[in-house]
């Protein structure tokens, strides 16, 4: 059963591991993870923490599709 994401955080260029794996459609955070080691999916860090950018990863989607 998926969580809703509040409607706000759509708006929101930023988005957490959590975030960017049902953003991607990814099964887990595990997935997305790999995904990022296998270079497939962008992240930036900010100290220790993983941010996705909502436009990178709407990109990485794209050029995945074709």
């Amino acid at each position: 059963m998926e969580t809703p994401v509040p409607t706000k955080l759509h708006s929101e260029p930023w988005m957490t591991a959590e975030q960017a794996a049902a953003h991607l459609g990814l099964p887990s955070r595990k997935a997305l993870y790999q995904a990022v080691r296998r270079g497939q999916v962008p992240v930036h860090r900010f100290g220790k923490r993983l941010r996705f950018n909502r436009a990178e990863l709407d990109r990485a989607l794209l050029s995945a599709a074709s």
